[in-house]
């Protein structure tokens, strides 16, 4: 009888194989770097998005512009000249630089934009004057118009525009000389911002915006400017315009002028009935010190309509 040989399993084959710790770590990829990285791309990120939270949105910038004029409706004899006063408001957010031109003349004026003032700075919430010169021909007759129009450099579809009505059907009478006494209205503002400081004119008291100027001027003196308290409207006289003593510059002087000099000397050589206006500086209005004066330091804007000379 067959005897059944059991084999042993052959050793050494058992020893080749190792299924240790080590063996098996030492196969598997190191991931460690790339987990690093990924670290890094996160605080990158998250620290990208803070910074941005950190930052302020930029305002929005709006563009805005009115204007209008002081006074409308003037009037001339043909072949003389009458001044407006163009106010440009800038309602934006924004400082601007507006540009001012003529956009028609059906009068068949000469019209002069101030010297220097064509193209204005104003800041936003802020408004300036600027005096328009407008000469009639010879010829005119009627009311006439002409229109002048106010861009925006800072948004270009921007743009206003005003009329300046004319009435040709009038007549001056005498030319005023230096040494002469005459009676005038009158309405003054700051050439710097617009503000309203005195009037005798009733269609400035009607229509201008004294309100919003009044609540923007000193609290400390507020008797001294416009408000409906202390208005106004009969005539200034002014006597001896023009002279600076008796008899200086002329025989027709009899003593010193009685007006700060830029208004004083702008009512000579004006006709009865005329209406002009005229930037005086500081220097040659209240003077420089805004110590000495309530319009000390100020350039200042007047519009002058000369009613009679005595």
């Amino acid at each position: 009888m067959a005897k059944r040989v059991r084999r042993k399993a052959n050793s050494n084959n058992a020893s080749d194989l190792n299924y240790s710790d080590t063996s098996i770590q030492t196969s598997r990829p190191d991931t460690r770097p790339a987990l690093i990285a990924l670290l890094l791309v996160i605080l990158l990120i998250g620290s990208g998005l803070y910074l941005t939270s950190m930052v302020e949105e930029a305002p929005e910038v709006s563009y805005g512009l009115e204007t209008s004029l002081l006074t409308d409706n003037h009037k001339t004899a043909p072949g003389y000249d009458t001044d407006f006063i163009l106010i440009i408001e800038n309602t934006g957010s924004i400082a601007d630089t507006f540009d001012i031109s003529v956009k028609s003349n059906d009068g068949g004026f000469t019209i002069t934009i101030e010297e220097g003032y064509e193209s204005v700075i104003v800041s936003n919430g802020k408004s300036k004057p600027i005096i328009v010169n407008v000469m009639t021909s010879s010829s005119s007759t009627g009311m006439l118009y002409s229109s002048l129009e106010v861009n925006s450099r800072g948004d270009n579809s921007l743009s206003s525009t005003v009329k300046l009505n004319v009435d040709c059907d009038h007549s001056f009478g005498n030319q005023t000389i230096t040494g002469d006494s005459v009676n005038v209205h009158y309405a003054g503002i700051l050439a710097s911002n617009n503000r309203l400081f005195d009037s005798s004119m009733e269609s400035v008291w009607d229509s201008y915006k004294i309100s919003n100027h009044y609540s923007q001027l000193p609290a400390g003196k507020p008797g001294e400017w416009p408000s409906d308290n202390n208005r106004h409207i009969g005539l200034l006289t002014a006597q001896n315009i023009g002279c600076d003593g008796n008899g200086d510059p002329s025989a027709d002087c009899n003593d010193r002028r009685q007006m700060v000099v830029g208004f004083d000397n702008k009512m000579v050589g004006m006709y009865e009935g005329q209406t002009l206006a005229v930037r005086i500086p500081a220097a040659e209005a209240y003077g420089v010190d805004s110590a000495m004066h309530t319009l000390g330091g100020q350039d200042l804007i007047f519009l002058i309509d000369l009613v009679s000379k005595n």
